[in-house]
């Protein structure tokens, strides 16, 4: 069994895990909040591709994304916009490099809202932890805070 990065070839036999938590996007607040680090953008482009292919308009001005990157790829970007577009989904990027980084104060001041929203996050441990205490200390419900699992293994 190979336990750091190795190369296979075809016929070599491999074992794949995950995901190991899912997302149901399903919650009776009004609006919902997705805040993604990273690679961590993965399952809210499944949600929104999904909204997207139904012509779902109910997330139009529900649902706040907010992308936290250090570098952003242009081209990734692009997509990732005309996909926010065509859900119906309010895109924040945020450029760390550029922007400095997303923290609880920084989301309640772009979504006046936040009080009336579910949050899912998904992205480094650390991030949703700080993310978490931030909105926990101005009265947001820790129940509505769902977090994906999210660790290197």
């Amino acid at each position: 069994m190979c336990r750091y990065l190795c190369t296979l070839k075809a016929g070599d036999p491999a074992t794949v895990e995950g995901p190991y938590g899912r997302f149901r996007f399903e919650s009776d607040k009004p609006r919902q909040i997705w805040v993604a680090g990273g690679i961590g953008i993965t399952p809210f482009m499944a949600r929104m591709e999904e909204l997207a292919r139904q012509s779902r308009t109910e997330a139009a001005g529900t649902v706040d994304l907010f992308y936290s990157t250090k570098t952003p790829d242009e081209t990734f970007i692009e997509r990732l916009r005309g996909l926010a577009r065509a859900a119906g989904v309010a895109l924040h990027l945020i450029a760390s490099e550029r922007d400095g980084k997303l923290d609880s104060a920084r989301l309640c001041e772009e979504v006046p809202g936040w009080r009336d929203a579910s949050l899912w996050f998904c992205g480094p441990a650390g991030f949703g932890h700080a993310l978490r205490h931030g909105l926990a200390r101005r009265g947001f419900s820790l129940g509505d805070f769902h977090q994906e699992l999210f660790d290197m293994r």
